[in-house]
């Protein structure tokens, strides 16, 4: 039983002064069934006002005063009559129990009220967590609206995608508990400190942990707290994905626009620079030095038109402008028609060609593979060893035919071996190494895919790196 406060004493002391009044002054006007009434009406008031254990009090203090005042022989505390005894002790009995329910009633109500008052709190929770700023991180905002929704003295906010902890209000030593609670994935209240720890979980996924110090909410209200934060959290993060994704799109089609039209732009000059410079060559006239500078700039005008369709076709490959035109192709004669186009373009002719004798032809696409492939003949060009040569492979693997090029003494370590063929991705080992544009590469995924195979890579620091361009063996014409 709780210790009686300030007011609930007061109401106790004047209580019994209203009872002891009324019998000095009534007992000789009214009997012991109308005295009994009152008194328990004076019981019932303490009781709803200030509760059971001082609506006791004052009950036993009423008994006494009935047995003094009011049960025959008066001014005294001895009883004669039976039924006194039986109107007294009825009397306490019913106070007792008519007390006890008006506070339960009571306590009912403050719960239901409180409850009503947390429910309404986890509501603006929620409709304010659908307005948080974006631009700002999810994990301040969050605290300063639990403390600004519920009665707590500080909340401490552990965000696991951010590994950031953010505070509000009084969290002392807030980030080691935080963490621990996190990283442990244990809830639990600390009665003593007036503290609350929750792992905050989406789905099955830990992301994050909360702290809820200096408060009286019930553990349910607790819980529901997290799992509210957490789906902010979530949510927060997957707009800024998604947001980041839209911004990653939109540059995207200005990239392959600006390239397009860069591309169109150069056309009409190197077409004119490689006419004019073929028909010097045909005049004769020009001694061997003006003949040499000539073919220079025939040759330079020749690459830079190839590089320029090159872009042009490699801003048109979205996919909703890829047209993938399939035909029986000799695999021979195109891989030779490329280390030709690479001796050309590249200025490298040391490929070595090794092809099973039981592939023969390819259905695909010729001018896009070709291109896949001379993307990835530059690449490994450009970053293996100077002096070393290139070796393309093809051979059959149960339901697929493999193509490998091989280069020496590159290396790409495991978690850049996806990044290398995202557009405009360049390694920053190699990126001072050699000039590029980090397009090659996603291209030559990009036209292996479309046509119903894929492309990874297998590197060692000692043996060098493998363009694995594996491709299904139904679209093969085997020998």
């Amino acid at each position: 039983m709780r210790r009686p406060s300030a007011q609930s004493t007061g109401f106790v002391l004047l209580a019994c002064v209203l009872l002891a009044s009324f019998g000095m002054f009534g007992s000789r006007h009214v009997n012991l069934a109308t005295a009994t009434a009152v008194a328990l009406f004076v019981t019932l008031i303490v009781a709803d006002r200030v509760g059971f254990a001082a609506a006791s009090m004052v009950s036993v203090f009423a008994t006494l005063c009935l047995e003094f005042f009011f049960a025959p022989p008066l001014f005294s505390f001895r009883v004669d009559r039976p039924d006194d005894w039986i109107a007294l002790a009825t009397f306490e009995g019913v106070s007792l129990m008519v007390s006890r329910l008006s506070h339960r009633a009571r306590s009912d109500q403050r719960a239901l009220e409180r409850q009503s008052i947390e429910q309404h709190a986890l509501y603006e929770l929620c409709r304010d967590t659908l307005l948080l700023d974006w631009k700002q991180a999810p994990g301040p905002q969050l605290c300063a609206l639990i403390k600004r929704s519920f009665p707590v003295r500080g909340v401490a906010l552990w965000n696991a995608y951010e590994q950031k902890l953010s505070c509000c209000g009084e969290t002392t030593d807030a980030e080691s508990a935080v963490k621990a609670v996190y990283f442990s994935e244990r809830n639990y209240d600390d009665a003593s400190n007036l503290a609350s720890f929750r792992v905050l979980y989406f789905g099955t996924r830990a992301v994050g942990a909360l702290m809820l110090y200096g408060h009286s909410i019930d553990s349910l209200y607790i819980s529901s707290i997290a799992s509210i934060t957490a789906m902010a959290i979530e949510r927060a993060r997957s707009l800024t994905l998604e947001i980041n994704s839209e911004a990653e799109r939109h540059s995207e089609q200005l990239r392959s626009t600006l390239l397009d039209s860069l591309a169109h732009a150069f056309k009409t000059p190197l077409t004119t620079i490689t006419l004019t410079s073929s028909g010097l060559l045909a005049v004769d006239g020009l001694d061997n030095r003006q003949t040499s500078l000539v073919k220079l700039i025939n040759r330079e005008a020749t690459r830079l038109n190839e590089l320029t369709t090159r872009l042009l076709r490699t801003s048109r490959l979205e996919a909703s402008e890829l047209v993938v035109r399939k035909k029986v192709t000799d695999l021979k004669e195109l891989l030779q028609r490329v280390k030709e186009e690479c001796a050309l373009q590249l200025n490298f002719s040391d490929i070595d060609l090794s092809i099973a004798v039981d592939v023969t032809s390819i259905q695909c696409d010729p001018q896009l593979l070709s291109m896949a492939i001379v993307q990835i003949l530059d690449n490994a060009a450009k970053y293996g060893s100077h002096g070393s040569r290139l070796l393309i492979s093809v051979e059959r693997q149960e339901s697929e035919i493999v193509l490998r090029i091989h280069n020496e003494g590159s290396y790409i370590s495991p978690n850049e071996r996806t990044k290398v063929f995202a557009r405009y991705y360049r390694s920053p080992s190699v990126e001072q190494r050699a000039p590029g544009t980090g397009l090659g590469l996603s291209v030559a995924k990009k036209v292996v895919e479309a046509q119903g195979g894929r492309i990874s890579i297998e590197s060692d620091v000692q043996a060098g790196t493998t363009f694995v361009v594996t491709i299904p063996a139904e679209t093969v014409g085997i020998a």
